[in-house]
Formats: C-alpha cells, structure tokens, sequence
C-alpha cells in the first residue's frame, strides 16, 4: 500500500511539474506583444483632429495634444499632419530636453498666427533642467543634430498656411493639382503622427529616406484634448491618451535594419521592401466594441472617432489618395449594433432591392461620426437608447496587404449632452494587431490574440 502511494504521488508530481512546463509562456519580455497599451512608446497617434481657424480662438473648435520625453536624455519628435484621405501635408519637428513636455494647439498653426509652439517655439537652444542630460547627449542622434535643431520650428508663411487649410479642407493642395488628397469640409480635419527621430529633418513617413531618421526608443508619451468652447453650438471638451505604439525590439542606431517578430508594422504600407517592418512599431488591430447613449431624457449623443489605414502607400502619386473613396476599398467589413437587452441590428453588405440601396459602410482614415448617422445600423425597437456596437473595420479593399493581414484601425468613443458634458476613451480592442482577419458574419468574441 505504502509502495502503491509512494508511486502514486510520484505520478502526480510529476504531471505537475509537466503540466506547469507546458503552459509557460513563450516568452518573458513583457515588451514582446502586439497589445497596445499607454506605454511609454516610440510613435503616438491623434486619431482625428478638427480645427475651426475661421473663428474667433474664444469660440473656435480646436484639437491639442502634448508631448512628454520620460527620460533624461533629450529626443527629437517628428510631427506629421495627414489629410482624412492619408495625405502627408506638413511636418515640423519638436527637440525635448530631458523631462520636456511640449504642448501643441493646432489653432495656433492654422489659424491666425501661423506659428508652431509659440511664443519661442521648441528648440535645442533651451536651458536643460537639473535632472537632465546635455543637449546633445543622446548617443542616438546624428551628428551635429543639436545644430539642426536650433532654429525649429518657427513661423509659417501666409503663402504655406492657405496651402495647409486647403490641404484639410478641400482636399486640395498645390502640389497635387487637381488630385483629390483629402474630403470637403468646413472644418479642418485629419490625423497626426508623433515619431522619435535622430535629427531635425524634413522627411515625410511616405518617403524612404525617413527610416534612415527613425529611431526605436520608447521613450514618449502624451494626450490629446478636443475643445469645442461656442456655447450656441457645443461648448464641449474632451480629453483622451495619445495612441502609444512601441518599437519592438526597442533602441538601436537609426536606420537600422533590425529583425522583429511583429507579423506586419505600423509603417508597413510606407516601409522600404528591402527592408519591410524596418520601422518595429506595433500593430494596430481591427475588431473594437464600442459603447454608446443616443437619445434618452438627457439627449445623449455619442461619436466614434476612427482612425483607419488606408490605401495609398509609399511612392503614391497625388491621384492614388482618392482611392480611399470607392467603397469597396474602405468597406468595414461588420458592424453590429447590440441594446441593453442584447438585441442586434445590422447591414449585410451592399444590398439593392425595393426601393432603396444600402450601401457598404465606408469610412475614411480619419472621422468623427455620430451613432445616429445612417452608415451605423439603427437602434432597435425596444426603446434602449444605450447599449454597444461591435466594429469590424478590417478594410477588405483589393490592397497589396488586406489579402494576407487585416489592416490597422483605432477607435474613441466621444460622448456628450447638455452642452456641458463631455467624456473621451478609446473604444475596447477586441483583437490585437497580430490577429488575423474576421471574416463577416463572424461569431463575435475577444481574439483571439496572439503574441509575435
């Protein structure tokens, strides 16, 4: 008997320890993942902005956003302002001392002023705080970078300025001609990219020669606010984290090429192909549940603000942005709207019949829509007026990536009533970067997510 337990409790310490061995995760780098998380990162995300610089800045709609180096070293941040249809307009660079924050009100560069980060701008020519480095102390930066960024950023000329509001509100720039780089609107509307940088330089993420400036230290941070101040339209605001997207693996000299486990990159529609996946940033994923009120004693109203990748990628000549406009390239592929009472509407797709055409629902890479609005299906018949919206927003387009890999969305969700109460937060990431496209009609659930 005693032989017999003996064996026995043998047997089970064993199982055990093959049991615990086998469900040890792959990995104990923490920072090996495709989950996005509010992390110090290398690249931020505004997901959508919109500025009003035709009015007054006491009653103008305005986005901004702040800029936080966590370290003790100094950065380079390179900022991109891109049309709703993916166009790259401007760019200007922010130098951080060690512990810098740097804030950022797009009024101030579209409006009136025509100035970046006024009234000194953002230089190397600063004090550094006792806590920090030297300005030229990171071993990351190119040569003489400090220099480069000596005099950035300042003014804008008048000539510059009107090309930029025209670029953000009737998709039209010099350079593009005719060529439609962005939607019609009254305000100006887009989304900005944040990337730590070696130097001072004017490359835009379209261009090759940008991966050569691009640095792999997540060492940023920072939010974004939406200010809405006329009281006869909204008097509304809003505040949220940037999107923080990571280098993985992280440092490294610029313009490195370094091997990643990540399957496909932020950048990957702009990266070189010798080189795809040289920028290491996380992916983003493409299935969200969002929450929303419409309606009700209060008259709720809640806006999705998405992002979305589109399809022009790097070398895409002026006219390939209005590719974004047909809809079978920017389709979602599933929308679903579900009550408090677990009801679900939706649309299947595109659908002609008697007497009306529902079209596919078809978003461009940066918009503010309402849950009321027709794209989203309606609400049910019980009389709930809150409840949630499942998004698939994998852009099922015929694009060079969408075959192999889902492409990359971000979600916020803005809600507001009252003309006094407003709240912001990013939608619920049902997926991660790495999971491989859902089909439509798919049973909706989390993940599954995989790791690199």
């Amino acid at each position: 008997m005693r032989r017999t337990l003996l064996a026995f409790s043998t047997f089970v310490a064993l199982t055990l320890h093959a049991a615990t061995f086998t469900v040890a995760p792959s990995t104990t780098n923490n920072d090996d993942s495709c989950d996005i998380a509010v992390l110090p990162a290398a690249t931020l995300l505004l997901p959508y902005f919109e500025v009003d610089f035709n009015s007054s800045s006491l009653n103008a709609n305005t986005t901004l956003f702040t800029v936080v180096n966590t370290t003790q070293s100094p950065q380079i941040a390179r900022v991109t302002l891109w049309t709703d249809l993916g166009y790259p307009v401007v760019n200007f660079n922010l130098f951080l001392t060690g512990y810098d924050v740097q804030s950022i009100n797009l009024y101030d560069i579209l409006g009136p002023k025509g100035v970046i980060a006024p009234p000194f701008g953002t230089s190397s020519n600063v004090d550094v705080g006792d806590r920090s480095l030297p300005n030229e102390a990171n071993p990351n930066f190119a040569p003489n970078a400090a220099q480069a960024c000596a005099s950035n950023p300042g003014p804008i000329s008048v000539n510059i300025v009107n090309d930029i509001r025209n670029a953000f509100t009737l998709g039209r720039i010099s350079a593009c001609g005719k060529s439609q780089i962005g939607l019609t609107h009254v305000n100006a509307i887009g989304y900005a990219t944040i990337d730590v940088v070696k130097t001072c330089g004017i490359s835009f993420p379209t261009q090759s020669s940008y991966y050569d400036d691009l640095l792999y230290d997540n060492v940023l941070t920072g939010d974004y606010q939406t200010i809405s101040p006329n009281s006869v339209t909204g008097n509304y605001a809003g505040g949220n984290p940037l999107v923080h997207i990571r280098a993985i693996p992280e440092g490294g000299a610029g313009g490195a090429v370094v091997a990643t486990d990540l399957p496909y990159t932020f950048y990957d529609r702009y990266t070189p192909r010798t080189a795809p996946a040289m920028d290491r940033r996380q992916p983003l994923p493409s299935v969200f549940a969002a929450r929303f009120i419409q309606g009700g004693t209060g008259a709720f109203n809640t806006n999705l603000q998405i992002w979305r990748e589109g399809m022009a990628g790097s070398g895409a000549a002026c006219a390939d942005y209005a590719k974004d406009l047909s809809g079978s390239n920017m389709a979602a592929t599933d929308i679903v709207r579900f009550d408090e009472h677990e009801n679900p509407t939706d649309y299947s797709g595109f659908f002609c019949g008697i007497p009306i055409c529902v079209p596919y629902v078809v978003l461009p890479e940066a918009s503010s829509t309402s849950t009321s609005a027709g794209i989203f299906p309606p609400l049910s018949t019980s009389g709930d007026v809150g409840g949630w919206i499942y998004l698939n927003l994998n852009n099922s387009g015929p694009s060079a990536y969408s075959k192999t890999r889902a492409s990359q969305n971000w979600a916020v969700v803005s809600m507001f009533a009252e003309g006094r109460f407003s709240v912001m937060f990013d939608a619920t990431m049902l997926a991660n970067g790495c999971t491989p496209p859902q089909p439509k009609k798919a049973t909706i659930g989390p993940g599954p997510n995989l790791t690199p």
